[in-house]
């Protein structure tokens, strides 16, 4: 039975040592390719299980065991993984702290069963030593420890989203947490009562409060991360928005002059021509036709005509009605960045509504910008299919497919609006959709 029991210390032995090399490496970021990732972490965790195998061949427990232990991580995963120092470290601790963190608790509990008593130093000895109880306890201390890692896999990207700061600061409070917990460890081999008791529940205290902590901060860090991520992602859009805009306004520019240019030609070429000529009665033809583009904007303002011009252009070709009625007494304040980010969202919304309604049902949009004392309105109504409040208060795209811009049109406006202390509103009224924003337009 010997064979047998030596041969699960090092078994569990080498789980922990995959434990902590490679969620520690995970944490950090895979600096390798996927098979010499776990190539090199699959030796380095059987050179881990020879080094903690030879120590506790010195002593079972023993805080000089997890101290190389742990350097002897920092030193694989410095090597094998991405991230600064402060990342790597941190990653370190934490790993080390959850897997000592579980094997304390199951130890308490399990000692407590079989001592049948609150003084768990009647059931420390069969922790300890070699046998069927120590057995027991290794197979559910590495099977727990493998199923928190596994729950948690997909949460450990979020730590390389960390900031310094936040790193620095679960750093800290999970090394005094590890270190407290550890000496509250040390006192459970007292002969007071007392003392066991308080060390125990102070430290599953510590072991709480820890996880507490490291998961709340990760969760908040990893919320600011996306929303950062999220507004970084907008502006860019909108200036994208706001450049397309230009160069359409530019094009547009190009084809009105040379249309007007080629009616001048057949102008021209109309006088040149006899009465009687077929090729007079052709040039006549030509003339007769319209070369204006009908409802053309020409609002004063470039960026609100190119936007009002391509969509109106969008949506005839849709089968959807499109009326404009612009009036600006003053020059406007507002960007031309900012301009794109309502306007062309409020209209890119009102498409997407109209093209959900069957063409013979009445597909309608209308749009309306006017300015009253030192404020600017930006009104975009469209016949709407369904009431888009019935299933939630907080609007959600409706887009069938999900990729990352999707959803940010209506957070992008009432952004774009608070910057210049406006506000967004959207109603529902007799079957269409309105959306109404209000923005201050001071010098």
């Amino acid at each position: 039975m010997s064979i047998v029991y030596q041969t699960a210390e090092i078994l569990a032995t080498f789980i922990e040592g995959a434990i902590a090399l490679f969620v520690s490496g995970a944490l950090c970021g895979k600096k390798d390719e996927k098979k010499k990732y776990y190539l090199f972490y699959s030796l380095a965790t059987v050179v881990y299980t020879v080094i903690i195998t030879l120590m506790n061949q010195w002593q079972v427990f023993s805080f000089v065991t997890i101290a190389i232990a742990m350097v002897y991580t920092f030193i694989v995963v410095s090597f094998l993984s991405n991230g600064a120092f402060i990342n790597k470290l941190t990653s370190v601790i934490i790993t080390f702290f959850f897997i000592h963190a579980t094997e304390y608790l199951i130890s308490y509990s399990l000692i407590m069963i079989i001592g049948k008593s609150l003084n768990i130093s009647n059931g420390i000895p069969l922790i300890l030593e070699t046998g069927p109880t120590r057995m027991v306890f290794l197979t559910l201390d590495k099977a727990l420890q493998i199923l928190i890692f596994l729950c948690f896999r997909k949460t450990y990207s979020k730590l390389q989203l960390l900031n310094k700061g936040s790193l620095y600061l679960i750093l800290v409070i999970t090394s005094l947490s590890y270190i407290v917990m550890s000496i509250l460890t040390q006192m459970i081999v007292t002969d007071s009562l007392i003392t066991l008791q308080i060390a125990v529940i102070l430290s599953l205290f510590f072991i709480i409060l820890s996880i507490i902590i490291t998961i709340v901060s990760v969760s908040l860090n990893a919320k600011f991360q996306n929303e950062k991520r999220e507004t970084q992602m907008i502006m860019l859009t909108n200036e994208l928005m706001e450049k397309n805009y230009t160069e359409i306004k530019h094009t547009q520019d190009i084809i009105r002059k040379q249309v007007h240019d080629f009616k001048n030609h057949i102008l021209t070429i109309d006088g040149m021509l006899s009465e009687d000529s077929n090729a007079k009665k052709y040039t006549q033809e030509l003339l007769s036709a319209s070369y204006q583009q009908a409802q053309n904007c020409h609002s004063g303002n470039e960026i609100i005509d190119s936007i009002i011009n391509c969509k109106m252009n969008e949506a005839v070709n849709n089968g959807i009605e499109f009326i404009h009625k612009i009036s600006l007494n003053t020059k406007l304040t507002i960007s031309f960045v900012d301009i794109c980010a309502i306007l062309a969202n409020q209209i890119d919304n009102a498409l997407e509504a109209c093209m959900k309604i069957p063409k013979d049902a009445g597909r309608n949009i209308k749009v309306e910008i006017w300015q009253k004392e030192s404020f600017v309105f930006f009104r975009v109504i469209n016949t709407a299919l369904k009431n888009p409040f019935i299933d939630s208060k907080e609007l959600r795209t409706t887009k069938e497919s999900k990729d990352s811009m999707h959803g940010f049109g209506i957070k992008n406006i009432k952004e774009t609006a608070a910057k210049y202390d406006g506000t967004l509103k959207n109603d529902y009224i007799d079957g269409c959709f309105i959306s109404l924003v209000m923005i201050s337009n001071h010098e």
